[in-house]
């Protein structure tokens, strides 16, 4: 069996192993069943380790000198995973915070399987919770955009923008059908806009008489990343 037949055999784990944690590796590789183990930074020890017990194993290299950098680099080898595999887990270590953190973000935007250790009990995992953003549909992505793309704008001139653009489809309500009602698509407008503040990827402010919307550091981060891998 070549090396691509294992590789659509078995899912892949990415990780970052920790000092002391090398075994744990190979019983969270072993208990997932995977066929390859991607390390994030890693050194020459760990991948002799993964390699006896017949596990495929890859070093990628993340920079750590920007949070932007860690972020785009983990998401580049997570898209890079899922060309060949099905599944892909990530597990998080206790190691560099930086890209512990870059990992969790990105799995919980590409909505990739997450698991940590329970303090104690290393033949134990956890599953974590995503961010609430993994629950945005594509109309409520399509309004973050915009008001990430103007940082700061108001209601009235964020449905200006739309409309110029012809993307009212985007404002329609996803449970009835398409409407031209610019008073029922101002409501959707608003429902949107609600949920963004309540998941804590947008804010506003009053400016005057009226509020200006605007990202939120969350907002800004998921705006930023994914529009130049899309």
């Amino acid at each position: 069996m070549n090396e691509s037949e294992i590789l659509n055999n078995g899912g892949c784990m990415i990780t970052q192993s920790a000092e002391g944690y090398k075994k744990t590796v190979v019983k969270y590789a072993i208990r997932l069943s995977v066929s390859k183990v991607i390390l994030l930074n890693e050194e020459k020890p760990s991948v002799d380790l993964l390699n006896s017990f017949g596990l495929i194993t890859d070093v990628k290299p993340i920079p750590t000198n920007g949070i932007g950098l860690v972020l785009s680099s983990i998401l580049n080898v997570i898209s890079d995973a899922k060309k060949d595999h099905d599944k892909i887990s990530i597990l998080l270590l206790p190691s560099n915070p930086l890209i512990a953190i870059g990992m969790y973000i990105v799995a919980c935007i590409e909505k990739t399987e997450i698991f940590t250790l329970i303090p104690d009990f290393e033949t134990e995992y956890l599953t974590l919770p995503f961010f609430p953003f993994v629950n945005l549909n594509e109309n409520e992505r399509f309004v973050l955009t915009k008001i990430a793309e103007n940082r700061g704008i108001s209601k009235k001139n964020l449905f200006k923008t739309i409309k110029k653009e012809g993307r009212f489809d985007r404002l329609c309500s996803r449970t009835s059908a398409p409407t031209s009602n610019e008073e029922s698509l101002l409501k959707n407008l608003q429902r949107i806009l609600n949920k963004l503040e309540e998941t804590e990827l947008a804010n506003k402010k009053r400016e005057g008489k009226r509020f200006i919307w605007d990202s939120t550091y969350f907002g800004r981060l998921i705006f930023d990343n994914k529009k130049g891998f899309e």
